[in-house]
């Protein structure tokens, strides 16, 4: 028992890291486009040499962007080009998952979304996770008879509602890329598997249920065009569920998954 209640320490431990990282990371981010649209409002106030509405400067000289785009006069950066309200959004995408600390997961994760505006929107998933043992594991069932509480992650579905405050145009190989930057907050249920035997000379017996989730995530999607785009997504699952599997107080437990993918938007 006292093995078992390590484990899901480590493990709770090592999912609080991985979280604070990620919020970390998102904050950092934050930080970095705050402060270039700072410098951007700045440079476009009436105040400053460039005038925001015509995209002259004092002199009557057009402004040109040539670090941006060498071909084109850029005058108004906020104009949309690729528009998604009111069309439904049709993608899939494969990744990682943090299913146990005593398994290596895999997602594949297809999804249905449909903008009501170019802010707001609704998204379906339906992700499966597919696991394996690990070192970690291998290296336990090596090292001692009793094996720790393993409870998989199969699948997980559910629907979000998804806010998308930010468009933006970046310069990639002098090339104009297009990207919405969404963040989505919904529930749902995650499919667990409960491998239940007490030795590792045991084959795995597992027991299957269906639980509560509350769901967060936060995504981009890069506009190759009108109807095509590649997605990256990274989402959050939050269940309770007992701390030694089939015993002991409700806990909450986070599962992440994170992919890269493809949609088409009709």
């Amino acid at each position: 028992m006292i093995r078992q209640r390590n484990w899901s320490a480590n493990f709770r431990s090592k999912t609080f890291t991985v979280g604070f990282l990620f919020v970390l990371l998102t904050v950092l981010w934050l930080i970095l486009i705050g402060t270039s649209w700072s410098e951007a409002h700045a440079s476009t106030s009436p105040n400053n040499s460039v005038s925001a509405s015509s995209g002259t400067d004092k002199t009557g000289e057009e402004y040109s962007f040539r670090w941006l785009d060498p071909e084109k006069k850029i005058t108004v950066l906020q104009n949309r080009k690729y528009l998604k309200s009111e069309r439904l959004f049709i993608s899939a995408s494969g990744g990682v998952a943090t299913s146990s600390a005593f398994r290596t997961a895999f997602s594949f994760d297809p999804r249905l979304s449909f903008n009501f505006s170019e802010d707001w929107g609704f998204e379906a998933f339906y992700t499966m996770v597919f696991n394996r043992e690990n070192s970690t594991f291998q290296a336990l069932r090596q090292a001692a008879n009793v094996l720790p509480v393993v409870r998989e992650i199969r699948a997980q579905y559910g629907a979000m509602i998804q806010y998308s405050p930010w468009y933006a145009k970046i310069n990639v190989f002098n090339n104009i890329l297009y990207f919405d930057w969404n963040f989505s907050a919904g529930a749902g249920l995650v499919h667990t598997a409960l491998d239940t035997r007490a030795t590792s000379s045991d084959s795995a017996q597992y027991v299957f249920v269906d639980r509560f989730a509350i769901f967060a995530a936060t995504g981009q999607q890069f506009h190759l065009s009108h109807d095509i785009c590649f997605r990256l997504d990274f989402t959050s699952a939050f269940y309770q569920a007992m701390v030694f599997g089939t015993s002991g107080a409700q806990v909450w437990w986070t599962n992440f998954t994170g992919g890269a993918g493809f949609g088409f938007r009709l």
